[in-house]
């Protein structure tokens, strides 16, 4: 991985990364560094092999973070989240990166660089919000954190010129799934810095892709009149949508406050 391994989910994938729903209290907006690499499918047990030993070297040197958030798509897409308390923030990541590489010792650093960029098709890194406002957490959530698996991510580009019809409709659809007490969540990615300014991405979290289908399913009939005519209203400032599938890899990140 690069210098700085900066990283993303989903919608967290945007990310790119997962949906993180929290059970008893909605969190406030929450900032993130996201990287997004693509392995080489012909190297990808390289770019896995390489992408643990990150973590070991990084954890190892004590890199001064909370903790990284790691999600997998079934395209080989990967996302990263860093926490940042602000903008400002920012400007100390090359810093905390920087001590954690002098430890690791610069020419131990490179060779372990150049093998795992060799595995990459590419790489890129961005700003993104998780949005309390706009996303959905229940009360009594139908899955524990441990079994949320299955990670589906959704990416809308809108017309610029219609977002706060966009941001209104996501108010509608939230009061929605809190009318109807729907029981799976999802959450919201905005993006801040470093991509389509656009582009919203949801993340919404189940077991496996057969729990996925089912749920969605059963919360369709429920909301089938209601959710039928807010797409309806939304679809018309939207560009596109994608869709795509895959997994947390918290084997890939860390997380320092639970030690």
């Amino acid at each position: 991985m690069p210098k700085l391994k900066f990283v993303f989910l989903l919608l967290a994938g945007l990310m790119f990364y997962s949906s993180f729903t929290l059970a008893q209290e909605e969190p406030k907006d929450q900032l993130y560094w996201v990287r997004e690499e693509v392995a080489k499918v012909d190297m990808w047990d390289q770019y896995e092999k390489t992408s643990k030993e990150w973590v070991e070297l990084m954890t190892g040197a004590g890199l001064d973070l909370p903790y990284m958030w790691a999600s997998q798509r079934d395209d080989a897409h990967y996302y990263y989240l860093f926490p940042l308390d602000n903008y400002a923030a920012i400007d100390n990541m090359q810093e905390i990166f920087g001590a954690a590489i002098d430890k690791i010792g610069k020419d131990k650093w490179a060779k372990f660089n150049k093998e795992n960029e060799a595995s990459m098709e590419s790489h890129k890194d961005f700003i993104v919000t998780m949005s309390a406002k706009y996303s959905y957490w229940p009360e009594e959530p139908r899955l524990k954190p441990e079994e949320r698996n299955f990670i589906h991510w959704m990416f809308f580009h809108y017309k610029l010129e219609n977002r706060k019809e966009v941001m209104d409709i996501l108010t509608e659809w939230k009061q929605l799934y809190k009318e109807k007490n729907i029981k799976n969540g999802y959450t919201i990615w905005l993006m801040e810095l470093g991509r389509d300014n656009n582009m919203i991405v949801l993340t919404e979290n189940y077991k496996d892709g057969a729990d996925y289908y089912t749920s969605m399913e059963a919360d369709n009939a429920t909301m089938e009149a209601e959710a039928s005519a807010l797409w309806a209203k939304m679809s018309q400032y939207i560009i596109s949508v994608e869709n795509k599938y895959g997994n947390q890899r918290p084997d890939l990140g860390f997380d320092n406050e639970s030690k």
